[in-house]
């Protein structure tokens, strides 16, 4: 058998003198961190480079505004039927269809007008809107200037977006026709200190960049960087809000170096898994190669969608098809009619994919790649089963350390399916005590310290915090909780906030989460404190079903239910963002969907149209008895609420177990009343879970 090499040996040939990934050392910010030494040296030059050498390629299928009609290469065609969601609404599919070049040509017209308004290196312009043409020519335009993208977090409420730009003060504001409406009527107001204002597209409330894209310009002077005299890989570059499911986010301030560091370092797993298979590095991409298409499924004001799906496209000449909204039947239609070979982005979307009725059962992927929320344990094997043949990669990271830290792929994610990979080569990771800070032994579980290139400048405007988050050393605290294997493997186990305390024993959330997702009807889980007069805390869990199930017959659902919501700012659903003089529809993003298939068979008589009762007994007769595999006594929870719609999600994909907590405390809470003994281990009234929120 030939000799499989280690990590540290991949790491030793993927990095050597001469490689892509070839390393140096440098003294960034009074600190000593190993570099990527052939990293483009800022976004300007990689996205020239690239929309240089795809020009003639399709770049994007994107949503039109709502009647607008459908344009290929600026030729009206003919709209495509629209298709029906989920939920029964009809999706507006007017699409354009948009090549590099054309990219290139608007974004260099936008650049022009934005260094004619006195902006350039350095100016901080925000972005604001939901994934389409008009999101990334704005993003393209700013960095060919020099300029920092502000990502506006676009389904944020009025309040917080409004918050957003005065925090972080921008010179510019672009913004899709949906943020036009709500943020029009500020631009007349002068006490509001907001700045200028402008929408990409058609808007009948805010100033409209139109005739910018329409009038040619001579744009010599941005091709050549007459206007970025001093622009360098230490510049700033991007700001990112954090996506905290409490509270207002903080913006993440990045360089060009600690942001497009996410581009190598993406090139990792893949090239580790071919080692490890005895098998060639995959080479880096040209313009002869044939080109795939992906699906975009996360938003692109987020960290993943920006630094890891949109920039891999750049760098790749692939095809993005964008969505207006999530939607599982819509993404469906499109997987088939644009040939998506990619899928991926949160879990979620790719669980959502595979649970659905209207997938073929012929449809295959190249790659499937996911991150930015945490999988269950089940995950990878469930994917290969599916799709045998497609690559597999995750993904760990966070928005203070644009995307990647670790990664994993193919039989090494398989072997280990509830880790994150080792970190990658520019990155040194360390477990420490939370309260002494004392490093730990490995395999034992700690607070995870990350320090690398990639670690985030810090939180614009918020020295205090920056202070808190990163030390004198470099070393950013991430707030996640878990340890190191032997290989270098980094295991997440919860965030250090959720984990639950039973007389002494720590519980994670991870432990009790994962024997949940191997109950064969469970989607969704999420493992939360209750309180305890003797113990501190106990065990406490929320699931929702997989098709075919519920927990109680011809009981309401999410979408039938007219009760009223208020879910936290950073939920999934889209809230109603409207002046006092004007509303913008609301709709139902549901941007992170039904989540997670598991990999135990479901008995033949479970067809897709069944409807079998769940109620929260046989969940816990289930535990008991290790059909979720063997977990402590002290770790089964004490109670457990059961739903038959998804649970409620913020951009990222993670389950909002804050909203969740209010609700099963004061359901335990009842159940303790002494008037309510007597039937407190019996089935829940069936109480949509929209309502309860």
């Amino acid at each position: 058998m030939a000799h499989k090499p280690s990590i540290s040996e991949c790491d030793r040939i993927i990095t050597a003198p001469g490689s892509v990934l070839e390393m140096e050392e440098k003294l960034l910010h009074g600190r000593r961190v190993r570099t990527w030494k052939h990293l483009p040296p800022t976004f300007r030059t990689f996205l020239l480079s690239s929309l240089n050498q795809y020009r003639d390629r399709e770049f994007l299928s994107s949503p039109l505004p709502i009647s607008k009609p459908l344009r290929r290469s600026g030729k009206a065609v003919e709209l495509s039927a629209s298709s029906s969601s989920a939920s029964g609404a009809a999706l507006n599919d007017a699409r354009e269809v948009v090549s590099y070049g054309e990219v290139l040509e608007r974004s260099l017209r936008l650049a022009s007008w934005m260094t004619k308004r006195g902006l350039g290196v350095g100016s901080r312009v925000m972005i604001g809107g939901r994934n389409c043409t008009g999101f990334i020519v704005a993003f393209v335009a700013t960095h060919l200037i020099g300029g920092v993208t502000i990502f506006l977090n676009a389904w944020l409420p009025r309040e917080q977006l409004i918050w957003s730009i005065r925090m972080t003060t921008p010179s510019l504001v672009l913004v899709d026709e949906d943020r036009a409406e709500v943020l029009g009527p500020y631009q007349h107001v002068r006490e509001t200190g907001l700045p200028d204002m402008f929408c990409w597209s058609e808007s009948s409330h805010m100033q409209t960049l139109s005739e910018v894209f329409n009038t040619p310009t001579d744009v010599r002077s941005i091709l050549d960087g007459d206007t970025v005299q001093g622009l360098h890989p230490e510049s700033d570059a991007v700001i990112f809000f954090s996506s905290g499911t409490s509270g207002f986010p903080k913006a993440v301030l990045s360089t060009q170096r600690m942001a497009i560091s996410n581009l190598w370092s993406g090139m990792v797993a893949p090239a580790r898994a071919a080692l490890r298979a005895g098998i060639p590095i995959p080479p880096l991409p040209k313009a002869s190669d044939p080109q795939r298409t992906l699906l975009l499924a996360i938003p692109l004001f987020h960290v993943t969608g920006c630094l890891s799906w949109l920039m891999r496209a750049f760098f790749a000449g692939s095809k993005m098809v964008l969505m207006r909204r999530w939607d599982t039947a819509e993404a469906i239609r499109l997987i088939r009619s644009e040939n998506v070979r990619i899928i991926g982005g949160v879990p979620a979307v790719v669980n959502a994919i595979m649970q659905s009725p209207l997938l073929p059962a012929s449809q295959t992927f190249d790659t499937v790649f996911y991150g930015g929320a945490p999988p269950s344990k089940q995950m990878a094997n469930e994917v290969k089963t599916r799709w045998p043949k497609t690559g597999l990669v995750q993904g760990y990271g966070l928005t203070e350390t644009n995307a990647y830290v670790c990664s994993v792929a193919g039989a090494d994610y398989l072997e280990k399916p509830d880790s994150t990979g080792p970190p990658v080569p520019i990155c040194d990771l360390k477990i420490v005590d939370p309260e002494t800070r004392k490093s730990l032994p490995q395999g034992e579980t700690g607070l995870l310290l990350i320090k690398g290139p990639q670690v985030m400048k810090c939180y614009f405007g918020d020295e205090a915090a920056t202070r808190k988050a990163i030390d004198e050393d470099g070393w950013l605290d991430s707030g996640d909780v878990g340890y190191l294997d032997e290989d270098g493997s980094l295991f997440i186990k919860d965030r250090l906030k959720d984990i639950i305390i039973r007389g002494g024993e720590n519980i994670t959330s991870s432990e009790v989460e994962n024997a949940l997702y191997a109950l064969p009807y469970v989607s969704e889980a999420a493992a939360l404190p209750l309180p305890h007069p003797r113990l501190g805390e106990v065990v406490g869990a929320v699931v929702s079903l997989r098709p075919g199930f519920i927990h109680k017959k011809n009981s309401p659902s999410l979408s039938s239910s007219s009760s009223s919501i208020a879910l936290s700012s950073e939920s999934a659903v889209e809230r109603p963002i409207a002046s006092s003089s004007s509303s913008v529809p609301q709709s139902r993003s549901d941007a992170t969907p039904t989540s997670t298939l598991k990999p135990t068979p479901i008995p033949a008589s479970h067809t897709k149209t069944a409807t079998h009762v769940v109620n929260e007994q046989r969940v816990l007769r289930d535990l008991r008895t290790g059909m979720g595999g063997p977990m402590p006594r002290y770790a089964v929870p004490e109670m457990i609420m059961v739903f038959s719609e998804p649970l409620p999600k913020n951009v990222n994909g993670k389950i909002l177990k804050k909203d969740l907590k209010a609700i099963i405390i004061a359901e335990w809470e009842r159940r303790r009343q002494p008037a309510n003994n007597a039937t407190s281990n019996r089935v829940l009234v069936d109480i949509p879970l929209k309502a309860k929120l």
